[in-house]
């Protein structure tokens, strides 16, 4: 005998007295309306491809965006000049590597301290270096400044856990200032491989549209070399959507594989054909990062001039919340 009537219907599960066994019957629900879509969605793609019709486009927010007058053009002569002699000029245009000084809040818990020495297979040339109780962040700037950094990148935590990352460009600024969430570490991701030390890993950066990207762009691009190690097959992305920057690392992995190809002959005959497929294995960590402040020249919390700074108030003149994206 059944548990409930309709094993389609959500709200026949209440019938159910036992916790455990609703929650499974939901879950067994659900997976079963996913598969039930996923085979509708397949039945489409191949009609439209039968009848040569281009597959829709998910429609998602971002992609809805209409284009307004904070975007820019690659080529836009304002901008690339404006690009030449900002602070990140020299270090983009040159040659010679990146240098960073990582370190975190004082007495960091064991999970700030594992994801600052994974983010040392991230950025080529980064040194970590362990905060005592005691130490400014003045006297950190200082130190990586006689040390010949050029840029210094502070991870602090709350409740254990890593929350914020802080950005401090040498020897002039600017600072950035992000939050940090969902965060996973490599051990935590399923297949995961482990990433060179000292790589310079192909940089993408997706997405950013607007004069606020393209700084922001530039300030995350002059902490990776110039010219990276393509053999090493390594590609660090900066993906941003909906104003968050969902970073992921990963290597690409060329595996040969055999297959069997039909040869058309009436026999209906069969030849083993060598493939070479390219796929992607993450190396981790995996996180997001949400822009707070940009503050010109170095970290001064009490009298810092701030460029920008994220304000959870977008109200129009009706008075009613407004969501806008600046990226």
């Amino acid at each position: 005998m059944a548990l409930v009537e309709n094993e389609d219907a959500l709200h026949d599960v209440n019938a159910v007295k036992n916790k455990h066994k609703r929650n499974e019957l939901v879950k067994k629900i659900k997976k079963k309306r996913r598969a039930a879509k996923k085979v509708e969605k397949e039945k489409r793609q191949k009609l439209l491809k039968e009848q040569g019709l281009p597959l829709p486009k998910p429609q998602t927010i971002d992609s809805q965006r209409t284009h307004d007058e904070t975007f820019v053009a690659d080529n836009d002569p304002e901008v690339l000049e404006d690009e030449r002699t900002d602070e990140f000029a020299e270090l983009l245009g040159g040659s010679d590597p990146p240098s960073l000084l990582m370190t975190t809040c004082p007495k960091p818990s064991k999970a700030t301290h594992d994801f600052v020495k994974e983010l040392e297979c991230v950025f080529p040339f980064s040194t970590y270096k362990k905060r005592k109780e005691t130490t400014l962040v003045t006297q950190v700037v200082e130190y990586a400044k006689q040390q010949g950094h050029t840029a210094v990148m502070i991870v602090n935590e709350d409740v254990k856990q890593v929350n914020a990352l802080t950005l401090i460009h040498l020897p002039h600024g600017p600072t950035l200032s992000f939050k940090v969430s969902s965060l996973r570490l490599s051990q935590q991701i399923f297949g995961h491989g482990k990433a060179l030390r000292d790589n310079f890993p192909e940089l993408v950066m997706n997405n950013f549209r607007t004069r606020l990207g393209r700084r922001i762009s530039r300030s995350l691009q002059s902490l990776f070399h110039t010219k990276p190690m393509c053999h090493n097959r390594q590609v660090a992305t900066f993906h941003n959507q909906r104003d968050f920057l969902f970073f992921r690392h990963h290597r690409y992995i060329f595996e040969k594989r055999k297959e069997k190809v039909k040869t058309g002959g009436d026999e209906g005959g069969a030849k083993t054909q060598t493939k070479i497929q390219t796929r992607l294995q993450e190396l981790g960590p995996r996180f997001t990062l949400k822009l707070q402040t940009i503050q010109k020249g170095i970290l001064n919390w009490k009298y810092g001039d701030f460029e920008w700074c994220n304000t959870q108030d977008n109200k129009d003149s009706a008075g009613y919340n407004r969501r806008t994206y600046v990226l």
